[in-house]
């Protein structure tokens, strides 16, 4: 009977140690005095869209799924035989329109001579105008004088007769002078004219050229789109694209997770808010890595609910109200004591247990 009560004793030990040790554990789990706790949290990177900008069919692709990528990495190739096409009608376009434009410039030049002969034509009219009407005043002074010398008898016929010719030619001259004045007169005003004209083209056909310059800058904008390069160092996500494929522009070819940033983002009760606070230290655990304890503090927080961000918030002014406790998002950043390959470990996405400590 010794032997039975006292096997039956061990027993009870046992169950009760059994029974102590699984009360233990169960509040190191889920009750958590003098600190926040949740393990509503997880570990978030930036995760960035790689899209396409031209549309055209893949020429090659150059990544696999997951691999890692540095900046400025080839991804994928667009087939780009029209874009060259396209560059080279523009580098075309922009000799032709250089080519108009010089055309015009010396006809510009040309013209501009032309007024200024014509301004010269123009001084010198002038000039011969004022020395033929000087020579005609004279010859009109001496052939008056003439006439009334031949009323009196005191010159003979032939002399009055060759004052009065060398008046008339004198005249002669005088209007002769004023016609050459008035055609260069015009033969200005038409070079004026064609000068302006000229002026405009060559206004229009540099117009030309500024837009032939940009189609050209375009054209080779867009070329260089054909080539799809890493925009940061990450891991590419998954490869849904194939060589043949057609793409249009805006359309996603992959996605990288940035590997420069990492954050986690916990969802503590509303009851829990009074022990989190700016700047309160941080600790969690993943459950993919529960040998690291990671450290962080508490960079932002929420100003509203995970609930109010939803596309259809709950309205309790409808009268159908049940209280439920509310949580808020708290953005957490680790700091720089965490090893660099331990953070290297936490992947997008991964569940975590976060504690503030007070």
């Amino acid at each position: 009977m010794n032997k039975k009560k006292q096997a039956l004793r061990a027993y009870n030990l046992i169950v009760i140690a059994l029974l102590v040790i699984g009360a233990i554990y169960v509040c190191s789990r889920f009750i958590h005095f003098g600190s926040a706790y949740t393990d509503n949290a997880m570990v978030h990177r930036n995760v960035i869209p790689v899209n396409t900008r031209v549309s055209g069919f893949i020429k090659e692709i150059r990544f696999k799924e997951f691999q890692h990528v540095r900046k400025g990495d080839t991804l994928v190739i667009i087939d780009d035989a029209e874009f060259r096409l396209a560059l080279a009608q523009a580098e075309a376009n922009v000799k032709g329109s250089k080519a108009g434009s010089g055309a015009v410039n010396a006809n510009l030049n040309t013209v501009q001579g032309n007024v200024s002969v014509a301004g010269a034509g123009m001084q010198v009219a002038n000039a011969g105008i004022s020395e033929a009407k000087v020579g005609m005043d004279n010859a009109q002074r001496d052939f008056e004088r003439y006439t009334a010398l031949l009323q009196k008898g005191a010159v003979t016929q032939q002399q009055y007769d060759l004052m009065k010719t060398q008046y008339y030619q004198a005249r002669s001259r005088y209007e002769a002078a004023r016609a050459r004045l008035s055609q260069a007169t015009a033969s200005r005003q038409a070079t004026s004219l064609v000068k302006s004209e000229q002026r405009q083209r060559l206004s229009q056909t540099s117009a030309g050229v500024s837009v032939a310059q940009a189609q050209l800058h375009l054209a080779r904008l867009n070329l260089s789109y054909t080539v799809i390069t890493a925009p940061c160092d990450g891991y590419m996500g998954r490869k849904t694209i194939h060589e043949g494929q057609l793409m249009q522009p805006g359309q996603m070819l992959s996605q990288i997770i940035d590997d420069s940033e990492v954050w986690v983002l916990a969802n503590f009760r509303e009851s829990q808010m009074p022990d989190v606070k700016m700047g309160a230290t941080v600790e969690f655990t993943a459950d993919a890595l529960p040998d690291i304890t990671f450290k962080g503090t508490v960079q932002s927080i929420s100003h509203a609910t995970g609930a109010a961000y939803s596309h259809i918030p709950v309205d309790n002014a409808t009268g159908n109200f049940v209280k439920v406790e509310q949580r808020l998002p708290v953005r957490i950043e680790l700091t720089k004591g965490n090893k660099a390959e331990d953070v290297k470990q936490l992947l997008n996405g991964m569940d975590v247990e976060v504690k503030v400590r007070k």
